[in-house]
């Protein structure tokens, strides 16, 4: 990672986990693209909350204008809700006849479905959209605050019901890596070495070009588009065939059905 990004997730730890950071100092312009980064992955909030834990550091030199900006996004998140992110509905008709199921049954409790639905929102927004912050960091704040009340046996058996092992894999270790979680507070993560963990942040997390446009933190345009956008389309095939091994019982039937919802919303 570069200091803009290292920054970055101590200030998210600071503000989601309330743990002690140290902060490394920036430039103005460092900053800027800091507090862009925390707009993209719709984390501001957590993050202003990191900087004011962090406030009395020597090198938390944050321009005025920048921190009024800061404060200002912190009182409101961007709605980025889709029906296509939904985490209580799979594409694939049998996985989602499973996870039906599984949601209507009676003898498990709320906490267990809802880390449930934390795992498959994430994955779905692997699959959809990007880099996952938003996600792992709601995910990591509930599993801390619900760990006890959670049935990690019966995750687990949902889990491999729903095929979902190898992305339940891959959130745990971004949550291991850059949320600084210990893999025993992961009862549902695998036992891997750290060159397998390194390899898998590094497929995540590659860079499309050395564009300064295209940087660490790409983010997809949308689900698809919204008009006949070419870059978009290709994006989305791109991180459909690169997720694929992850998820390939879901990922292919999420492909054409986020295909279909963005021909729908193609104004005519």
């Amino acid at each position: 990672m570069n200091i803009i990004e290292r920054n970055f997730y101590r200030l998210l730890r600071a503000g989601a986990f309330g743990t002690d950071e140290q902060i490394e100092p920036l430039s103005a312009w460092k900053w800027n693209r800091l507090y862009q980064m925390s707009e993209m992955h719709d984390v501001a909030p957590l993050l202003y909350q990191g900087i004011e834990r962090c406030r009395d550091q020597f090198f938390l030199q944050i321009p005025d204008e920048l921190m009024q900006q800061w404060s200002q996004a912190s009182c409101h998140g961007t709605d980025d809700q889709n029906e296509m992110l939904a985490p209580d509905h799979l594409t694939n008709p049998l996985l989602d006849h499973k996870l039906q199921d599984i949601l209507d049954q009676e003898d498990s409790n709320t906490e267990t479905r809802t880390a449930l639905l934390h795992l498959l929102g994430t994955s779905r927004f692997i699959m959809n959209a990007g880099i996952p912050v938003k996600r792992i960091a709601e995910l990591g704040i509930f599993i801390r605050e619900s760990a006890n009340r959670i049935d990690y046996d019966k995750l687990h058996a949902w889990i491999e019901s729903l095929r979902l092992a190898s992305m339940t894999q891959l959130t745990a270790v971004m949550m291991v890596r850059l949320l600084g979680f210990d893999p025993d507070e992961l009862p549902f993560m695998q036992q891997t070495t750290d060159e397998q963990m390194e390899r898998q942040i590094r497929d995540m997390f590659r860079q499309k070009n050395s564009h300064a446009e295209e940087w660490y933190f790409s983010q997809g345009k949308d689900i698809f588009v919204h008009t006949s956008n070419s870059s978009a389309m290709m994006w989305s095939v791109r991180r459909s065939a690169k997720f694929f091994s992850y998820y390939p019982a879901e990922t292919l039937t999420n492909f054409v059905s986020s295909f279909a919802h963005s021909l729908s919303h193609i104004e005519e």
